[in-house]
């Protein structure tokens, strides 16, 4: 039961739609407080209680914002989607809502003239944290089975799609950074491209065996250089030959490209890949 919290789950960073999101959450706590004024508020009468209210949603989302999209950036190490699980979205949105309190409380301390205490804000913290944590716990959950079933049942429509491709005499002449060719080998051996730090990792077979070769250069300069209609950037760290494609499996996160030689090499699909890569299956059906 367990172990769906150690599955991979997305990783909403980055990226300045999600502060919409943020926004709407903030209006909401604000709508809550004004219209049910939970806590006692219905008991309190002071000028612009209204908008004294709605100050906590505006806490609440600079919170969010600070937690989901800032700190990303500031300890890129610890945010890694390729690494990031349920368990992990979960405890980063028990960070927020933790922050958002501390804010809370300071916010309605100084408002009221008081001099914040630990033991008013562990008491505040108390009351606010059992109502909040359910909410997290859910929404963390439904929200993972969503993405999940939404990239599984995707994934079996690129599957539908694939089929043998014939051989082609090819060949791809790969470049350094410096423009000068150093790898040739032909487009049938080919399988997927990484990148690794300022090397790319050229993955193709040979003899029956899958082979490595690094070759200084970035994977956006190969992905110019390779203009192969077989060979796709299905990932910002990856470009793969769809030819070479056994079959395509969905999670959460996205989708994953296997091979049907072997088990051990995956490519990861970013989520905004998928409509091209089913669209460049389509065209080759």
């Amino acid at each position: 039961m367990f172990s769906i919290f150690n599955q991979p789950t997305p990783l909403y960073a980055n990226q300045k739609k999600y502060i919409l999101r943020y926004f709407l959450v903030g209006c909401f706590v604000a709508f809550f407080l004004i219209f049910f004024q939970p806590f006692k508020t219905d008991r309190a009468s002071f000028p612009y209680k209204n908008l004294f209210l709605s100050g906590y949603g505006f806490i609440t989302f600079l919170a969010l914002t600070f937690s989901f999209h800032l700190l990303p950036l500031f300890f890129k190490s610890l945010f890694r989607e390729e690494e990031w699980v349920l368990w992990k979205q979960i405890l980063l949105g028990l960070f927020a809502l933790s922050l958002s309190f501390v804010g809370c409380y300071f916010y309605l301390q100084l408002s009221l003239g008081r001099q914040p205490t630990l033991k008013g804000f562990f008491y505040f913290y108390s009351m606010v944290l059992p109502i909040a944590l359910f909410p997290v716990l859910i929404f963390s959950l439904l929200d993972y089975i969503y993405q999940l079933k939404q990239n599984q049942q995707f994934a079996q429509n690129l599957n539908q799609h694939i089929s043998p491709k014939s051989t082609t005499l090819t060949t791809i002449h790969f470049k350094d950074e410096n423009g000068k060719a150093d790898f040739s080998l032909p487009l049938d051996e080919l399988f997927f491209i990484k990148a690794a730090n300022n090397y790319v990792e050229i993955n193709y077979l040979e003899a029956d065996k899958m082979k490595k070769r690094l070759l200084r250069n970035s994977i956006k300069n190969i992905d110019q250089q390779l203009a192969y209609p077989a060979i796709k950037r299905c990932h910002r760290s990856y470009l793969v030959n769809m030819d070479k494609v056994g079959k395509i499996t969905g999670n959460a996160q996205g989708y994953k490209i296997h091979f049907p030689f072997s088990a051990e090499f995956v490519v990861p699909v970013s989520r905004s890949k998928g409509k091209e890569l089913l669209t460049l299956l389509k065209g080759t059906t």
